[in-house]
């Protein structure tokens, strides 16, 4: 970790860039607050399902960039002082992680260390995936922050060890984080339904000490329980599934379930944990563009990322 990292250089972002911000791809020239960047490729658990659908998430979500913003001047009217990109702050898009040979191995090695080069930069690294497995990377670069609350949103436990061999994909992002000594406590939010995990997984989360707060709690207690049971005074870094929405706000992904967390129960939650401490960085990813309604899963995804960048840049 205290070697140097060189540089990162990305891909070109397609078709634009995010909301038409200013591209950095050659990242020694990097000045910024915060950096939004594609990770489109996890490890497939199996071969002929690589690519997935969730691949092209950054090129749908930059697509949608005149939906998701008009103009850099455009105010957030769900504040007080009505922010904007031109508050001051500086925002860029650095380009997508490039796949060299089919090798997820190394793309998720050079995920690492971007958001490990943008945090030790003091720049709010935004990755977009993806499937989850990205998450695994992304938690990993974070040890530059030093000690981190993770903050996962979610339908699904992710606490697998491995399936099918592969302990680097979308069902073990959580149990690989819990092994990491700069990741202090997992807060699982919206977590509903079936998924991969069994009996076992379970008891394997709570017995480290994960904060499960599942989908069916938050709608019967309210999001606010969600937020006094979280830490104060520390680091925060949000991953972002994006299933742990109800499909009527979200549904761009895969594992479609009903009854997850609704629109203002997430920006709710986003307030609430910045005013617990900073977030540090944010990931997003499962948007699945197939299975998108005109384009609402990418407006959403991308006004969730814009109010974060807004809200921790104008913090400072």
């Amino acid at each position: 970790m205290n070697e140097p990292i060189l540089a990162p250089k990305t891909l070109m972002p397609e078709p634009q860039s995010f909301i038409n911000l200013p591209v950095c791809t050659n990242w020694k020239n990097l000045s910024a607050d915060a950096v939004i960047f594609g990770v489109p490729f996890g490890k497939p658990y199996l071969q002929n399902n690589f690519p997935n659908d969730q691949s092209r998430a950054p090129f749908a979500l930059r697509t949608a960039s005149d939906r998701i913003m008009v103009e850099h001047a455009s105010v957030n009217m769900d504040y007080d002082g009505i922010p904007s990109l031109t508050n001051g702050m500086k925002f860029v898009d650095g380009g997508d992680i490039p796949l060299v040979d089919d090798d997820v191995s190394s793309h998720y090695l050079k995920a690492e260390e971007a958001v490990r080069y943008a945090v030790k930069k003091g720049i709010i690294p935004v990755t977009i995936g993806g499937d989850d497995g990205i998450t695994n990377p992304v938690v990993r670069g974070l040890d530059a922050a030093g000690s981190i609350a993770l903050i996962q949103i979610d339908a699904h436990l992710d606490w697998k060890d491995e399936r099918y061999g592969e302990k680097d994909g979308y069902s073990s992002p959580m149990r690989r984080a819990s092994e990491l000594a700069h990741v202090s406590s997992i807060h699982q939010i919206g977590i509903r339904s079936f998924g991969s995990s069994t009996e076992e997984e379970v008891k394997i989360a709570r017995e480290w000490g994960a904060d499960i707060h599942t989908s069916r709690q938050v709608h019967a207690r309210g999001i606010e329980k969600v937020i006094r049971a979280l830490p104060k005074g520390v680091k925060f870094f949000i991953t972002l599934d994006v299933d742990g929405l109800d499909p009527s706000v979200m549904p761009g992904t895969v594992a479609l379930a009903p009854g997850g967390l609704l629109w203002w129960q997430l920006i709710d939650l986003l307030d609430g944990i910045s005013e617990r401490g900073p977030i540090i960085g944010l990931n997003v990813v499962e948007l699945a563009p197939k299975n998108d309604l005109n384009q609402i899963s990418m407006i959403g995804a991308g006004r969730f990322i814009v109010s974060l960048v807004m809200k921790e840049t104008l913090k400072k």
